[in-house]
């Protein structure tokens, strides 16, 4: 991911004419439904969910649900051992990547419409407004100035539908980017992408499931009885969209001898990185402390995964590596997330934050560990993880 929000073509196969097509027609359908100004979240969806269609999208097969539902109750009573945060009293779900995009557009609209309607704004921030415009021409221009702020809108929605589309092609679970997306606690996994994963790294399907069944419901766990960890995740993306900012004027360069009627054209100066966001004091501090978070989660579930399945699980190791790797890589889910969010996270403050997590667990014992959570001032800030196990015989001390 080279840069947050960039835009790109329409995935999937085909000759370049039809995906320039289908690239007009999503146009289109967000500028009906998006009126002038506005992101379209059920055009999104309908983009997303038609991209993962045509890639081969299929639905669980009665066989697939139960096994899932059979993992996910002996996972829970393996969890049981290793955390004293409860069950959720739920039958983990098997979704197709429809579900994944169905269960989570909301969430998402809340989580980026923040920072899609300030990007959204900073592009049409430099057009023309009545104040620039003689009075005589105002009318004859205004039909113009609507359809280039809509088509700007458009664009943008546009691109969150192929990131949420790119995003639901990789994701393992309903939790697997860290964020609980669903209203209510609701474990899931995407079971085609499951077991296509098990083959690409060699592992028996049955072994995977039941270790991406232990990661997805002890990350649920964690945010159910965690009451304000959702909270903090929203108010730091928040925090970041209100002072959302672009350097209007290296746009409005980049746009000069551009017909902004013409989508391509457009996408093409996007393309060059125009719309990075200048980030302030402010908003580095609110991400910081979101990739804390997210990274703070991050260790606590690799640890209670450890404990609750590296004795049961014949390629335990290969399995944690390998999702390890995944992480480091920044995979499509990890680009997507970026795109969705502006925010990769740094996988060093992962494995900072397990090793925090594992030696406070061999001190103090899983029920003492978990207090941590609601005691902020326990939890370690984003700046003192450098030196992990020697912070958590600290905390130690106080649990």
């Amino acid at each position: 991911m080279s840069i947050p929000f960039g835009f790109q073509p329409p995935s999937g196969d085909g000759e370049p004419i039809n995906q320039m097509g289908q690239m007009f027609e999503q146009l289109g359908k967000l500028m009906q439904g998006g009126g002038q100004t506005g992101i379209d979240w059920k055009s999104i969806a309908e983009i997303a969910i038609s991209q993962v269609i045509s890639r081969g999208d299929l639905q669980p097969t009665m066989s697939e649900i139960s096994r899932t539902q059979a993992a996910g109750r002996t996972v829970d009573l393996w969890l049981d051992q290793a955390t004293n945060f409860p069950a959720l009293g739920t039958d983990l779900q098997a979704w197709s990547r429809k579900d994944f995009i169905n269960y989570s557009i909301d969430s998402w609209r809340v989580i980026s419409d923040p920072v899609l309607g300030r990007m959204a704004d900073s592009m049409t921030t430099m057009m023309p407004g009545s104040e620039s415009i003689p009075a005589e021409f105002m009318q004859l221009a205004k039909p113009m100035l609507d359809m280039v702020k809509g088509l700007t809108s458009a664009m943008v929605g546009m691109q969150v539908g192929q990131s949420l589309s790119a995003l639901a092609m990789d994701v393992m679970g309903a939790a697997d980017v860290g964020i609980l997306l669903t209203k209510q606690p609701k474990p899931a996994l995407v079971t085609q992408r499951c077991d296509s994963y098990a083959a690409e790294i060699g592992v028996d399907a049955d072994d995977l499931l039941h270790f991406l069944a232990s990661r997805e419901i002890a990350r649920q766990r964690l945010f159910n009885s965690v009451d304000w960890l959702s909270g903090a995740i929203i108010t730091a993306v928040e925090i970041h969209a209100a002072g959302m900012h672009v350097d209007t004027s290296r746009l409005q360069a980049a746009l000069e001898g551009i017909d902004p009627t013409d989508p391509a054209a457009l996408a093409a100066v996007l393309e060059g990185g125009v719309l990075t966001p200048e980030l302030t004091a402010e908003q580095q501090a609110a991400l910081a402390r979101l990739e804390n978070l997210l990274a703070l989660s991050e260790g606590w579930v690799e640890v209670v995964t450890q404990q609750a399945t590296a004795t049961k699980l014949t390629n335990y190791a290969s399995m944690f590596e390998s999702i390890r790797r995944r992480r480091a890589a920044g995979g499509p889910a990890e680009n997507a997330f970026a795109a969705l969010v502006g925010l990769e996270i740094r996988p060093k403050r992962m494995r900072a934050a397990y090793d925090f997590f594992k030696t406070l667990t061999d001190e103090v014992g899983a029920e003492r560990r978990d207090f941590i959570w609601q005691n902020l001032d326990l939890l370690p800030k984003q700046d003192e993880l450098d030196d992990p196990a020697a912070l958590a015989k600290k905390v130690a001390q106080s649990l």
